[in-house]
């Protein structure tokens, strides 16, 4: 087995969530998401509680499982504790055995006032047009675009009328509207009007699904109840 350098990091370009039974890695210039075993979530966090130092781990008996995410590019030789703030942990959903329901039709949006439908058509253009940017590029540009936040007041009710015209506005397409579309514009045309949010992008299990939303004063703005099952990639900077 190749030498492993004495201390890791993980990669720059990496977001990590480290749940019981799994590691949901994402590429925040790519947009791309790389899933890995439990084993794997277990070495990340106890090489984040040793600072990155590869000697606080039972080598060989974690050294495979190093090593292999050392060629996956998701650690890298370093010494940075500040890296590691990169690194959260996930917490399971709880199991459902099979009784959570699921809707079998679109639930009916509240109306917002006309400000809101000019401002959420406006920014949902944007966010969709910045899809011709190509994947790759339209998934940085339009993280950026979102994760701005205006200094003015944060105000739930007033975020999710911007939320539901958004979303009203996103059905009337013919083009994908979803999560990501949705709170990317809601974001940007709160930031439009002087309001405070943040944007989230997180991860859950159990089976492992991505998500992202918007949040006001830490509370998610027009989401039902199982949000609380997504663990964001990020700490908020609000």
């Amino acid at each position: 087995m190749t030498a492993l350098p004495p201390h890791l990091v993980p990669a720059p370009q990496l977001r990590l969530i480290c749940f019981p039974s799994a590691c949901v890695a994402l590429d925040a210039e790519t947009g791309a998401v790389q899933l890995f075993s439990g084993e794997a979530a277990e070495v990340i966090s106890c090489l984040e509680g040793a600072g990155g130092v590869v000697s606080a781990l039972s080598v060989p008996d974690r050294g495979r499982a190093v090593a292999a995410l050392v060629n996956a590019g998701v650690l890298a030789g370093g010494e940075d504790p500040r890296a590691w703030g990169r690194v959260r942990p996930g917490v399971s959903s709880s199991p459902s055995w099979g009784t959570r329901e699921s809707p079998a039709a679109l639930a009916p949006v509240p109306r917002s006032s006309l400000r809101w439908y000019a401002l959420g058509a406006c920014a949902l253009s944007l966010v969709v047009s910045v899809g011709v940017l190509g994947r790759t590029k339209a998934f940085a540009h339009t993280r950026r675009l979102a994760g701005r936040m205006a200094t003015g007041p944060a105000d739930h009710a007033v975020a999710e009328a911007a939320a539901y015209a958004v979303r009203r506005i996103g059905r009337l397409l013919p083009l994908r509207v979803a999560c990501w579309e949705e709170a990317a514009a809601t974001s940007v045309a709160l930031r439009w009007a002087g309001h405070r949010a943040v944007f989230r992008h997180g991860a859950a299990t159990d089976p492992v699904r991505l998500h992202a939303w918007v949040e006001v004063d830490g509370r998610p703005v027009a989401e039902s109840d199982d949000i609380t099952d997504y663990t964001p990639f990020e700490e908020s900077r609000e």
